[in-house]
C-alpha cells in the first residue's frame, strides 16, 4: 500500500485531475461515478462511497456496500467498509460517491462522530475531542467516556472549534466537593480554552474549567471585531452575585479585562456604560456592534443647560471621535462632544452614499440657514473648496456663498473633476485676437463674509510662513488659531493671526 503523500501517488493525482478542479492540497482524484457513468466527481480522502468490495474468493464483488475513503494509489483505493473490513480495491469499483468530507480538523477540536462499536459503524454520533491526525486517511479521538478510538476521519459529522467570546451549552461541576458532572446543562461563555479543557463564566457568573466534551452545543459564534473605543450592546452585571443581565445596555470598550492587581483577564472586557458605570464582562456578553463614523447621521442624546444628559435625543452629524466621546454637529446648528454611548441609532452611513469627495468636485450639500446655521432642509449645489479637519469641508454654492459645514450634510456628488486649471487660455503674443481691447475692471463688489460664522466681514489674516490668506473674521480666526486647527483655505499650521483694518 502507497501513502496518498507519496511521490509516485501526488504525480498519479495531479494526471487524473480533471480541469478546473479543487485544489485545496488534500489529496484527491478524479472518477466517474453514478448511474451510467455520466458524471465526473473529484473524490478525496475522507469522502463516502459506495463500493464494490473483494469477496471471500478475491474477487469483485456482485453487490456493494457503502464504506469511506482513506488513502489511495494510482490505480487503486483503501476503502473502510462499515462493517469493519478495510480493504485495497480498484478504484474503478467505486460507483457512487454518497457524502463529500469538507471538514478540517485539528488537535483540540470538538468533534461529533461515529465510533466503532463490535465489528463496525456505529449509526449515531458521540462528542469527542480530536487528539491526533495519522497518516492514511485517520485520527485519534477520545469520547466523553474516556475511549480514545482511531478512526477514518470522515467518520466526524460536525466540527466545533471553541473560541473566546463563544456562547455554549454545557455541563457544569456541582458543589459536592468532588466536582461531580452535573446532570443538566447551562449557558456559559467561553473565556479561554487548551487541548482538552474550557475555562466557562456561566450566566450566574460562576467561573468553572470543565473537560471540553462536557460542551453539548454552540449556541452563538464569536464573529465581532471589537476594538478599543468601539461601541456596542452589551450584557452587564446584575445583583450581589453580578450575574448576566437579560437586557442589553450601550457601552464603549475601553480594553482589555484586568483584576485588581492590573493583570489580564483572558476573554473579558472593560466597558464604561451610558451611564458612566464601568464593568469588566465577558467578551460573549457584548452582543452587537453599534458601528458609525466620519459623516454619518446619527441620533443621540444631548447636553441639556446643566452639561447633564437630555431625556429625549435629535438628529447630528458625526465630526470625529476620540476614546470616550463623539463630536456631533447638531441639525439645530449646536455642537457638541458627547458621549458615545449617547448615540442611540445610526439613521444614515454617509460612506456608503459619498464613497469619496475632492477639492473640486460638484456636490449636491445641505446648507447653513442664515442667523442661527441650523441645517437647511432643502439642498444646493456647490463646488469643494478645500477639506478641513474635524469632518469639515467649505463648499462654494451657485450664489457665491462659500459656507463650512459637516462633511455629512453633502447628499451626493454630482460631478467629479480630476483636475484644475489657473488660466482657461494664454493667449500668444502675435494671436490675433491679441488686438482686441483689454475689459475693462470689474466693479468694486461687497467685501466678502467669514467662511467660518458667515455674517462678519472677513477682517482676519491668517498668517503662515511667508504666505497668508483672508477669508475669516478676526474672532473666528483667533478661535481656530487657539484650538490648534489649520487654515480653512490651504490646512497650512498656522502661526499667526492678525486684523485687516482696510476696505
Amino acid at each position: 500500500q502507497v501513502s496518498s503523500s507519496s511521490p509516485q501517488c501526488q504525480g498519479a493525482i495531479r494526471h487524473a485531475l480533471p480541469p478546473g478542479p479543487r485544489a485545496d492540497g488534500r489529496s484527491m482524484f478524479a472518477a466517474s461515478v453514478g448511474a451510467g457513468n455520466n458524471r465526473v466527481v473529484c473524490l478525496r480522502a475522507g469522502d463516502r462511497v459506495r463500493s464494490h468490495f473483494q469477496n471471500r474468493y478475491g474477487e469483485k464483488s456482485t453487490g456493494s456496500d457503502v464504506g469511506t475513503l482513506l488513502q489511495f494509489t494510482t490505480g487503486e483505493a483503501e476503502v473502510h467498509f462499515d462493517d469493519g473490513a478495510v480493504q485495497c480495491i480498484s478504484k474503478t469499483w467505486i460507483t457512487d460517491r454518497i457524502a463529500p468530507w469538507d471538514l478540517e480538523p485539528a488537535p483540540g477540536d470538538l468533534a461529533h462522530a461515529h465510533y466503532t462499536s463490535g465489528k463496525g459503524r456505529t449509526s449515531g454520533t458521540d462528542l469527542g475531542i480530536v487528539v491526533e491526525l495519522l497518516e492514511g486517511g485517520r485520527l485519534k479521538i477520545r469520547f466523553q467516556d474516556d475511549v480514545t478510538q482511531i478512526i477514518p476521519m470522515g467518520w466526524i459529522d460536525q466540527l466545533i472549534r471553541l473560541q473566546a467570546g463563544d456562547r455554549v451549552m454545557s455541563f457544569f461541576k456541582v458543589n459536592d466537593g468532588r466536582g461531580a458532572k452535573s446532570l443538566k446543562t447551562d449557558v456559559g461563555s467561553v473565556l479561554r480554552f487548551s487541548l482538552e479543557e474550557v475555562h466557562l463564566v456561566f450566566d450566574d457568573n460562576v467561573e468553572q474549567n470543565v473537560p471540553k466534551t462536557w460542551v453539548v452545543q454552540r449556541t452563538r459564534a464569536w464573529d465581532l471585531n471589537v476594538e478599543i473605543g468601539s461601541v456596542a450592546d452589551v450584557h452587564f452585571e446584575v445583583g450581589e452575585d453580578g450575574r448576566r443581565s437579560t437586557s442589553t445596555d450601550i457601552g464603549i470598550v475601553l480594553g482589555v479585562g484586568t483584576d485588581g492587581r492590573g493583570t489580564v483577564i483572558d476573554g473579558r472586557l472593560a466597558v464604561q456604560f451610558q451611564d458612566g458605570v464601568r464593568q469588566t464582562v465577558p467578551l460573549g456578553w457584548v452582543a452587537r456592534l453599534r458601528e458609525w463614523s466620519l459623516g454619518d447621521r446619527v441620533q443621540s442624546h444631548f447636553k441639556t443647560g446643566g452639561g447633564e444628559k437630555s431625556s429625549d435625543t435629535d438628529v447630528a452629524t458625526v465630526l470625529g471621535t476620540t476614546l470616550l466621546e463623539v463630536d456631533l454637529y447638531f441639525d439645530d446648528g449646536v455642537q457638541q462632544a458627547v458621549s458615545k454611548a449617547w448615540v442611540t441609532e445610526r439613521i444614515r452611513a454617509w460612506g456608503m452614499d459619498v464613497p469619496s469627495i475632492a477639492v473640486g468636485d460638484v456636490v449636491i450639500a445641505h446648507f447653513k440657514r442664515p442667523g442661527n446655521h441650523c441645517r437647511s432642509a432643502q439642498t444646493d449645489r456647490g463646488i469643494v473648496i478645500s477639506m478641513l479637519p474635524r469632518g469639515q469641508v467649505s463648499v462654494m454654492f451657485q450664489d457665491d456663498v462659500t459656507q463650512v459645514i459637516p462633511m455629512g450634510w453633502i447628499d451626493t456628488t454630482a460631478s467629479r473633476w480630476s483636475g484644475q486649471r489657473d488660466k482657461l487660455a494664454q493667449p500668444e503674443a502675435n494671436d490675433a485676437n491679441a488686438s482686441r481691447p483689454r475689459p475693462s475692471a470689474p466693479l468694486a463688489t461687497q467685501a466678502p463674509e467669514c467662511v467660518i460664522c458667515m455674517d462678519a466681514r472677513a477682517n482676519g489674516v491668517i498668517v503662515h510662513g511667508s504666505t497668508c490668506h483672508q477669508s475669516t473674521c478676526f474672532p473666528c480666526a483667533k478661535k481656530l488659531q487657539r484650538a490648534g486647527d489649520s487654515c480653512p483655505i490651504c490646512r497650512e499650521r498656522i502661526e499667526t493671526v492678525c486684523k485687516h483694518h482696510g476696505e
